[in-house]
């Protein structure tokens, strides 16, 4: 259970992909690059919309695909909900991460447990990229393609690195925000999630972030 948790840490706003020139930004890039991510992040109340999550498995050809719904607020609410083939509920609400799959629910106070800190702390910066300035969870390098930027992000969390070779962070050059996540884990398999149907700043339904 706890690789689904982190799995599902980072979130991507998904445009259509091309293929692109890449290079490695300079430093100088790299920190305005960052700022302009950061004062975009700083601008976000609430972020709702839909995801596509692809699972390619390094000893199958086959992929697995799953679709749901994310909801974000400033407050450090998220709730996270596989919706087909599967239900699964992910919430974080008041430093506590409440999970259920099925008829099942557990809850967990993150207060109490470090790893569930880790992970809360991770999802919620990376939802809007402010896992760039967190050095404390990854080292950090920034690449320029024609049409948007690439943040290759390394695990120095003890538990993140004996599951993750590194994770992709892509933001489209225009509005400086994630359009799509690549997770890679140690064995090979590969997590990529895209979402879709954006509204930023919108009213959300204190509902959604809790779990009957």
């Amino acid at each position: 259970m706890k690789r689904l948790f982190i799995i599902i840490l980072l979130l991507g706003i998904i445009p259509a992909a091309m293929a692109q020139t890449m290079r490695k930004a300079t430093a100088a890039e790299s920190k305005s690059m960052i700022q302009k991510i950061n004062s975009m992040a700083a601008s976000i109340k609430t972020i709702s919309c839909s995801f596509t999550q692809e699972k390619s498995m390094s000893m199958l050809n086959d992929k697995m695909t799953s679709r749901g719904v994310m909801y974000y607020t400033n407050a450090g609410k998220l709730r996270w909900e596989y919706t087909s083939p599967y239900s699964y509920i992910f919430v974080i609400n008041n430093n506590k991460v409440t999970m259920k799959s099925g008829n099942k629910k557990s809850t967990v106070d993150m207060s109490s447990n470090k790893l569930f800190q880790a992970i809360a702390r991770i999802m919620v910066s990376s939802v809007t990229g402010k896992s760039l300035s967190n050095s404390r969870d990854f080292d950090v390098t920034m690449y320029c393609y024609e049409q948007h930027w690439t943040a290759h992000l390394v695990p120095k969390e003890a538990n993140m690195k004996k599951m993750f070779k590194y994770i992709r962070l892509f933001f489209n050059t225009s509005h400086t925000m994630v359009f799509k996540v690549e997770i890679v884990e140690k064995n090979g398999d590969t997590t990529t999630i895209r979402l879709k149907n954006i509204e930023t700043n919108k009213q959300i339904n204190n509902s959604k972030f809790s779990v009957n």
